[in-house]
């Protein structure tokens, strides 16, 4: 049989919302028992680009894989690269965007999920761009939230972004471009943005308690959390050590600094296997750092091709 490949519209029809929370859930739990092996990613810098690789392997699925993206002025392109465990023979080339799009926002909402308080009356939202209406729309998923506060800069982005969500879900959400209005009664943060210094202070979080998905630090330069908030943390989570620990901007500076022990950060796959607690009561500080894994891009690619196969779409590959 050859190998095909698979449009963002294929996968656009093939892959839920819904189905990607599942798919990311199961694989967190399935890494934490060892049954699923993932790389960090590793990244090849030249002048004018760069290029990333995640890998990951899923025996039990019969799978193993990577995304392989490209990031210059031009833009930024997602393939995944799906193979056989059992023969190694490629059995998908998978275009990718709207399929990250959909994993990344997955894991913020099972965070969530599993470390926020049991009562949500307002989610606080930092960006408006590609990613922040998954991130939203995901999070409803897995909690009821009273609010959505969406807080962006660019009045016509934000706009849009909302009525994009309001298209596909029945939500309380408005936008501004303050947060210090809503933040201090904010039960959940998320934050979705390139920015380079810290988005809020430590003292303008609910003192109440309060989860945050901090999805946008995920390189030495980006920085959306104070190393004081970092610090603060009852319980900081991240989707993998090792992808941590070699560029998260917002915990290196307090490692590096001796504020936070490599001991003292957690991985989701734990807490959702149930081996660590996400949350011990209702007035923690919770925080789950993003910065994605290829076992969250391969997971979500054999779904992808397993039911491109039973519907015979795809192009054929000649090879």
């Amino acid at each position: 049989m050859s190998s095909i490949y698979l449009t963002e519209d294929n996968v656009k029809n093939i892959l839920s919302i819904d189905t990607t929370i599942e798919l990311v859930e199961e694989i967190f739990r399935e890494h934490s028992k060892g049954n699923a092996f993932n790389m960090p990613r590793q990244r090849m810098r030249i002048r004018k680009g760069m290029l990333h690789m995640l890998s990951a392997a899923i025996p039990y699925k019969g799978v193993l894989g990577y995304k392989a993206y490209t990031s210059f002025k031009a833009g930024t392109q997602f393939k995944v690269f799906l193979h056989s465990a059992e023969t190694g023979q490629l059995l998908a080339i998978i275009d990718a965007n709207e399929l990250g799009r959909l994993r990344t926002a997955a894991a913020s909402a099972i965070a969530t999920k599993h470390m926020a308080k049991k009562e949500n009356n307002l989610h606080l939202v930092f960006g408006a761009g590609f990613q922040a209406e998954t991130q939203i729309i995901a999070i409803t998923k897995v909690l009821n939230i009273k609010k959505t506060i969406l807080v962006n800069r660019n009045k016509e982005r934000g706009d849009n972004c909302i009525k994009n969500i309001k298209s596909k879900c029945l939500l309380d959400i408005e936008r501004t471009e303050n947060h210090k209005d809503y933040i201090s009664r904010a039960d959940i943060i998320t934050t979705i943005t390139t920015a380079k210094d810290p988005l809020f202070e430590v003292s303008e979080i609910n003192e109440k308690g309060v989860h945050i998905n901090a999805a946008g630090s995920n390189s030495l330069i980006r920085r959306e959390l104070s190393e004081k908030i970092i610090e603060k943390a009852d319980i900081l989570a991240v989707d993998s050590k090792d992808v941590a620990l070699l560029e998260c901007g917002d915990i290196l500076p307090s490692l590096e600094k001796g504020r936070l022990h490599v001991n003292e950060i957690l991985e989701l796959g734990d807490i959702v296997s149930g081996k660590i607690m996400g949350r011990k009561n209702d007035k923690e500080i919770t925080i789950f750092e993003s910065h994605g894994m290829g076992l969250q891009d391969i997971v979500c690619a054999h779904y992808i091709y397993n039911n491109a196969i039973k519907s015979k779409i795809g192009q054929p590959l000649p090879f």
